[in-house]
């Protein structure tokens, strides 16, 4: 087969099978004597491997069978990963499906890889996967899920270079280890100064992690005499952290931390230290997080975490990360020559951390140029670093020589971007190592981690600024695809997710839910203990890409001793030191990532008096404003809330604080003898969603072997689009008109009681209707009755005669009934009546409930909502 011809197929190898498979073999006379293979399949695959060791992968039956199964052709390069490492190189020469045989050879989770390909001429490698991955192919992330073929323009490249697949696969097996000082399945040496520890279980649960004995040299540890250890500092954020260095016996070192240490990577880690108790060796090298060390001295490291892949990872996508560069007086030779340049130590020996990340940057990288209060260019990487001498337009005496040298093609921004257009929103981001201190002012130092985050936050603030194509991110191509389909064909994906999780609610309850929370984002689910309200708020959260793991869905257990906001906001302890509150890092983070939405669940929210402890939190809410394309509220917290004597600057992390618009909040409430009633405060300011409707056999009816994967919904799927009823004029009066027409007849009814809806229920009510007719979700009866539930009802309680008169007027407006022209007891009447004729009701939810708080005023002489 000709070059052009061939393909090169990437593929992960989970390491159990490919020692099984790949690296041993399989014994085809074997099979065939079990009757597991035909006669056919036999000759086929004795004419390929004379020796019948046959060597080979497979495929479950998923898209990778059909996208590179079906599609490898003979001669075919397949490269292994595992662990960070190319691991094989074969060349594909069949393929045959059985599943008989895949049970036979191979462990699985249930899930057997039938499609099985031969792969000839194998051999095992230990090339560092960023030699062959970025490299060789210009890719940016290390991993791979599943299978790819190399795209064609790279392929392109990769045969510009070497002619061949063949001279290709040569020359990168030919030396495999020119990149990495030491590599093995849990270290990396980087330099003699950085080492990367892959983490495992000991380390999230052991507060500990064996040093291998080929890597002490670069510890300076083998000194330390057998049984004894030695006392070293970790700083990580700012903050440090006690260790030691240990030496047991022989050649076995190992280094452990203290508790205060272990619960900050727990902490940080939630999602791995889950998985590492469940399952030891769960995640590959590509996908667990890692700890870098950078060795200031022999006693002290400077700790970076590099957070793994907890979710499905698009290979093929290349993901650009940004930096910042400060130039002052250096931009000029420096843009000239299409450069940046840093030295590798000071003339004293020393080194910074804003110069080693000159090491860090690869070819597609993008950097922003600082200089003179202002961002005045960007620039795209074309070649990372390299040791260069100073070049000799650049003059600073107390800079070596020796240094580093990145080449980068600049493009000048007009106008040139102000710090003071978004200094104070970067601070929010509180980027690890970033240029921006916290008084949004600029750090000394030259080449900075930047985020793809502040880049858009930059590009947003200054719109009229002329951004060059590789600057503009592009669109998360699942949320692009997402941004196609209709709100009602989204919310089907949410049934079928939650579907697929095994757990099933009523019909148009989750319609019900997502109405509400975009009418307002602040939502009640009630009911009885145990029907899947809390559930119901993870399983939609974990629908649209929201988890714990990605900090983005956040559940906090209501204590039955808060009594005052700060318990949930935070407060000043006797030091003076600012205690976040469990809701303002969440706040601080959504604010900072407006593009994404964050849902906040107040589990058995109702344990302490609401009214309490969050009243401060509910009148902020009611100061939601436009400002830009934006919805927020004022500060949460003001200067007064923290001590002069804070050491923490909380002032400056919090104080700026409000509720961002893609903040989502949603309250459990079990409305018990153990619990406490709500306030109408309360109540007018939130969608009431019970749940009393309990099938204790619907599950047999459902199916649950839909597959349905999350999504990655953008905050305008959510987003409230009114805060005023004027939003919705002129465009949608008619049916303003008639919704309010509506409330009107009702308000007459309520008016005996003082129980009548005001102006904020009017206009929520107008929104809900308005979303579920738009977005074609419910129809105009439905949507009305769904809100006289939920905004009208639980304001109805009582026990005065006034009370059994409105809710027969009611059940009368509900059903088209006259039982308010009658005397006596009714209740009994009254719900068979509903039972017979329910289906002709205009509103027969709202009838349902007033015929049950009418029964049992009647038998009790006092009824509620809750009741």
């Amino acid at each position: 087969m000709a070059d052009n011809d061939k393909r090169i197929y990437l593929i992960i190898g989970e390491k159990t099978n490919f020692n099984r498979t790949i690296k041993s073999s399989v014994d085809i006379n074997e099979l065939y004597e079990k009757n597991m293979i035909s006669e056919a399949t036999y000759n086929d695959l004795i004419s390929i491997y004379p020796d019948a060791e046959m060597k080979c992968w497979g495929f479950p039956d998923n898209k990778n069978k059909d996208n590179v199964w079906a599609r490898m052709n003979e001669d075919d390069l397949c490269l292994m990963y595992n662990d960070d490492q190319i691991v094989m190189s074969g060349i594909f020469k069949y393929r045959f499906h059985n599943q008989e045989v895949a049970e036979y050879i191979w462990e699985s989770d249930g899930t057997p890889f039938e499609y099985i390909f031969c792969l000839n001429d194998v051999h095992i490698l230990d090339i560092p996967s960023e030699k062959v991955l970025m490299d060789e192919f210009g890719y940016k992330s290390l991993s791979i899920m599943g299978a790819n073929p190399l795209a064609n323009s790279r392929l392109e490249k990769v045969l510009d270079k070497y002619g061949s697949i063949d001279n290709f696969r040569k020359e990168i097996e030919k030396n495999n280890r020119d990149k990495i000082l030491y590599s093995s399945n849990f270290w990396r040496i980087l330099a003699e100064n950085i080492f990367l520890k892959i983490i495992d279980k000991s380390v999230l649960h052991n507060n500990e992690t064996g040093i291998p004995k080929d890597i002490i040299k670069y510890f300076e540890i083998e000194d330390i005499e057998e049984g004894s250890n030695k006392e070293i500092i970790l700083n990580y954020n700012e903050e440090e952290y006690y260790a030691r260095f240990e030496h047991i016996s022989l050649d076995r070192y190992r280094i452990m931390w203290r508790q205060d240490f272990a619960n900050v990577l727990k902490d940080e880690l939630p999602f791995w230290y889950q998985k590492f108790e469940e399952d030891s060796s769960y995640g590959s090298g590509q996908e667990r997080p890692k700890l870098k060390f950078l060795k200031k001295n022999s006693n002290e490291y400077e700790i970076e975490l590099i957070k793994g892949e907890e979710t499905d990872i698009t290979y093929n996508k290349f993901d650009p990360n940004v930096w910042w560069v400060n130039q002052g007086q250096t931009m000029e030779a420096e843009k000239s020559e299409g450069i940046l340049w840093a030295p590798i130590e000071s003339k004293g020996g020393t080194t910074q951390y804003h110069w080693e990340t000159m090491t860090e940057v690869k070819p597609g990288d993008i950097i922003l140029h600082y200089a003179n209060g202002s961002l005045r260019y960007v620039s795209q990487v074309k070649e990372g670093a390299v040791k260069s001498e100073k070049p000799t337009s650049m003059e600073a005496d107390d800079w070596n020589r020796e240094g580093r040298l990145i080449k980068t093609e600049y493009y000048k921004l007009e106008p040139t971007v102000n710090l003071g257009q978004f200094n104070q929103e970067i601070v929010e981001l509180d980027i690890k190592k970033g240029p921006i201190n916290k008084l949004g002012g600029v750090n000394q130092g030259y080449l900075f981690y930047f985020s793809k985050k502040a880049l858009t936050i930059i590009q947003n603030k200054a719109k009229e600024t002329n951004w060059p194509e590789f600057a503009l991110l592009e669109e998360d191509p699942m949320v692009a695809e997402i941004n196609q389909l209709t709100t009602k064909e989204i919310l089907t994906q949410i049934k079928n997710y939650i579907k697929a999780q095994g757990y099933t609610y009523p019909d148009n309850l989750i319609e019900n839910f997502y109405l509400s929370l975009k009418t307002k984002p602040f939502v009640l689910l009630a009911g009885i203990s145990g029907t899947g309200k809390t559930k119901l708020v993870e399983l939609f959260a974990g629908a649209i890409g929201c988890s714990s793991e990605n900090d983005r869905f956040k559940l906090i257990s209501v204590k039955p001793d808060w009594n005052d906001s700060a318990d949930l906001l935070g407060y000043s302890n006797i030091r003076g030191n600012f205690q976040p509150g469990p809701i303002l890092e969440t706040i601080k983070k959504a604010a900072a990532d407006p593009a994404n939405p964050y849902l906040v669940c107040l589990d058995e929210m109702n344990l302490a008096r609401v009214e309490y402890y969050f009243s401060d939190f509910l009148s902020k809410m009611e100061t939601r404003h436009y400002d830009g394309d934006q919805i927020k509220t004022d500060r949460l917290l003001n200067e007064n809330d923290f001590d002069p004597n804070d050491k923490n600057n909380s002032k400056s992390k919090y104080s700026n604080l409000y509720i961002p618009d893609n903040l989502y909040l949603i309250g459990t409430v079990n409305m018990d003898e153990t619990t406490h009633p709500f306030s109408k405060k309360v109540l007018d300011r939130a969608n009431t969603i019970e749940f009393n409707q309990i099938d204790l056999t619907a599950f047999l009816e459902e199916d649950y072997s839909v597959q349905a994967q999350s999504l990655k919904v953008n905050n305008q799927f959510l987003k409230t689009e009114y805060l005023n009823l004027k939003d919705l004029l002129p465009a949608k009066k008619d049916e303003v008109q008639r919704t309010t027409e509506e409330l009107e007849r009702l308000n007459k009814i309520l008016k005996k009681a003082n129980l009548q809806v005001g102006y904020r229920i009017r206009d929520e009510i107008n929104f809900y209707i308005v979303e579920a007719l738009d977005k074609e979700l419910l129809d105009k009866n439905t949507a009305f009755d769904k809100e006289i539930l939920q905004k009208v009802l639980p304001r109805i309680q009582g026990s005065s005669a006034i009370i059994k008169e409105i809710l027969l007027e009611l059940f009368d407006f509900f059903s088209g009934s006259s039982f308010s022209q009658e005397n006596g007891q009714l209740s009994n009447r009254v719900w068979n009546y509903y039972q017979a004729n329910q289906e002709s009701f205009k509103y027969p939810e709202s009838a349902e409930k007033t015929a049950y708080m009418l029964r049992r005023f009647e038998e009790d002489g006092f009824t509620s909502y809750w009741l």
